[in-house]
């Protein structure tokens, strides 16, 4: 995967040795307009790019830009969307077919219980019903580790890859809040699960070995 930008004349790239990019843009003009352009809107010409030789990539769906790490989001819509899809799935299985079916029977049985036990005028339609359904009723949701920042961003990077599809997270000023050993953690934590980031930032808070980093400075000079 690689990002181009029409200013920028040095790509950036993430393979299967590099997870973790750093573009530091010093410039206030020029981080606003990348800002900008990180809302991949397609009625205008694009300026940023990104790309993916190896399988389509479509920015708008695919890439999650954060601007506040603190305040993630773990149950967006096409996260609770594949995770019922996944319960529905699971709960039809082999493994699960018997013991979903008398979960099922047994709702059924209550119900009625208590429609009987008045003078309600109604019954139960014993029509099918499946275990998405039960799950969104007792609200069903993902947490993450909120105990530890560094582990809860990793959850955040791991749910939103598995269940939302994202290929590529882009983080606004990440560096700002980990001190020096959680990044450390934090690059680990990447490597280890092979998911690709992007830091981008508005100061250069210095060099890191494993993460390869674009400078742009005040005077649009690239270093």
């Amino acid at each position: 995967m690689r990002l181009t930008h029409v200013s920028i004349d040095k790509q950036i790239e993430w393979n299967e040795n590099n997870h973790i990019n750093e573009l530091i843009v010093e410039s206030p003009t020029f981080f606003r307009e990348i800002i900008g352009e990180m809302k991949f809107d397609t009625s205008k010409e694009a300026k940023l790019n990104i790309f993916d030789d190896k399988k389509g990539i479509n920015p708008s769906s695919d890439v999650d830009v954060i601007f506040n790490p603190v305040e993630l989001d773990f149950n967006q819509r096409k996260v609770n969307a594949t995770l019922m899809k996944i319960l529905v799935k699971v709960s039809i299985s082999e493994d699960f077919y018997m013991s979903t079916n008398k979960f099922k029977t047994k709702i059924i049985k209550y119900l009625n219980e208590i429609v009987n036990s008045e003078d309600f005028g109604f019954e139960i339609g014993a029509d099918d019903f499946s275990i998405d359904q039960i799950a969104k009723a007792v609200n069903f949701h993902i947490v993450g580790d909120e105990d530890d920042f560094v582990e809860l961003i990793t959850d955040y990077l791991e749910v939103m890859t598995e269940l939302g599809g994202i290929r590529l997270f882009v983080f606004v000023g990440l560096r700002g809040y980990l001190k020096d050993e959680e990044l450390e953690r934090f690059v680990k934590n990447l490597k280890d699960r092979q998911v690709d980031v992007l830091l981008l930032e508005n100061v250069d808070r210095g060099v890191v070995k494993e993460i390869s980093r674009v400078v742009i400075d005040r005077d649009l000079c690239e270093i």
